[in-house]
């Protein structure tokens, strides 16, 4: 199972990316998909959103402790990082030494 999430992209986009998978709700893709087909995909939106100021997030199904993995490119407001092979979430400023 794959899951894509994609904001602040253009309504061609979302049309693009709906001929392999399915958009449950706006910006919400879901799919089974191979490997392959996945990582072209991820390739192809990269591709189409290079101007835009744009979020991705892609998540997948994988043998792990948690079960699943992503990757997300230009994350706003919720920041996903790995910490001894575990996805968290950091909420905020990525930089807390960072001035307001």
């Amino acid at each position: 199972m794959t899951v894509m999430i994609l904001e602040r992209v253009t309504p061609s986009t979302r049309g693009d990316l709906s001929r392999w998978m399915i958009e449950v709700k706006t910006g919400v893709f879901v799919g089974r998909l191979s490997a392959l087909v996945r990582d072209n995909l991820w390739k192809r939106c990269l591709k189409l959103t290079e101007n835009d100021d744009a979020t991705l997030m892609q998540i997948w199904s994988t043998n792990n402790e948690q079960g699943f993995d992503l990757r997300v490119h230009n994350p706003k407001g919720r920041f996903p990082y790995q910490n001894e092979g575990i996805w968290l979430v950091m909420v905020g400023d990525p930089d807390p030494r960072r001035e307001p």
